[in-house]
């Protein structure tokens, strides 16, 4: 008998409430999927920085606001924080330099408290427009006052049941849903309230609003991989948009350049703030010869990848992620 397993989910019920969701399925068919886990783990989460990752002491530390504020509160420490109602959450997050098809997104579950709640404490004046978080490595970026405003906006302490690791962002980090990572930052230790802010990627070009763009991820096969010919073969990956398209409705596989496309099974989902997984059992050819696999995703909202990238409001959609690999006779 194969050994089984239970794959421990979560979903959200139309109430918002996160409800636990259980998967039955096979260990060893599990781990050949690319990601394997709903849940990126500590250790393989990514990480990119402007340097090194600022090192700070949880007792030395302080969070200072100031800016254009009705009234002034004392620096807060770690422990204010922690004492304030909590949110618990799972949010992905992925670098807004990733090229298509690459590793720079994980998903995890954070627990902080809602940024909006630390703001009204000292109440925004009339005049402020963003929100800046300045960091320890010397970091500094801005959103707009809205978006801080924002139910699920969050300051987080805990990554997966843990304190922040220090190349996460300990103490604190802002998940600022819906952007990419450099509207994410880490090692906050000043949020100001101000009318205007150039940001540091902005002042290098970047996009000054960082939105996520639909977008699909091959894990399984990797680039120039030799599949089995004859066989059934899982095709696996992620999909993400942030919910900047209502989440991902579907995702497709092409094995004949984009003629035709199978639906995949979406296996593994949380909120359209976090990635969807997906697999596709493709009966292999027999016959060698080079195939290449594309893969695209839909959002709820209708908008489908196409290969080159859509522009579209509110936001588009990267090309699809297409990868070459090899049918091989034994």
């Amino acid at each position: 008998m194969k050994r089984r397993t239970f794959i421990k989910l979560s979903a959200v019920s139309a109430a918002g409430m996160v409800l636990p969701l259980q998967l039955e399925g096979d260990v060893a068919a599990a781990a050949r999927l690319k990601p394997s886990t709903l849940i990126t783990p500590n250790a393989d989460f990514y990480i990119l920085q402007i340097g090194e990752p600022a090192e700070l002491d949880a007792a030395a530390w302080r969070l200072v606001i100031t800016g254009l504020s009705e009234k002034r509160i004392p620096p807060l420490r770690l422990e204010d924080i922690t004492a304030m109602a909590s949110v618990t959450a799972m949010r992905t997050l992925k670098c807004i330099g990733d090229p298509i098809g690459t590793e720079q997104m994980s998903n995890a579950v954070w627990k902080g408290i809602r940024l909006r709640d630390l703001l009204e404490k000292v109440g925004p004046t009339p005049e402020v427009k963003v929100v800046v978080f300045r960091c320890a490595d010397g970091y500094h970026t801005a959103i707009p006052l809205e978006d801080a405003m924002r139910e699920d906006t969050l300051l987080a302490y805990e990554m997966n049941g843990e304190p922040l690791p220090t190349e996460h962002g300990f103490p604190i980090r802002l998940l600022n849903p819906g952007h990419y990572g450099t509207k994410n930052p880490k090692w906050i230790m000043n949020i100001q309230l101000a009318k205007e802010h150039e940001s540091y990627w902005e002042k290098r070009g970047w996009d000054p609003i960082a939105n996520v763009k639909l977008a699909t991820m091959i894990g399984t096969p990797s680039e120039g991989e030799a599949i089995p010919g004859g066989k059934v073969y899982t095709v696996s990956g992620a999909a993400f948009d942030a919910g900047n398209h209502g989440g991902i409705k579907k995702v497709e596989v092409s094995i004949d350049y984009g003629q035709t496309w199978e639906e995949a099974e979406i296996w593994a989902k949380d909120t359209p703030l976090a990635w969807v997984l997906w697999k596709w059992n493709w009966q292999v050819p027999e016959k060698s010869e080079p195939v290449e696999i594309y893969a695209r995703a839909t959002g709820n909202s209708g908008v489908t990848q196409d290969e080159i990238g859509i522009q579209v409001e509110p936001v588009g959609a990267t090309g699809y992620h297409m990868i070459d690999a090899a049918i091989v006779m034994p």
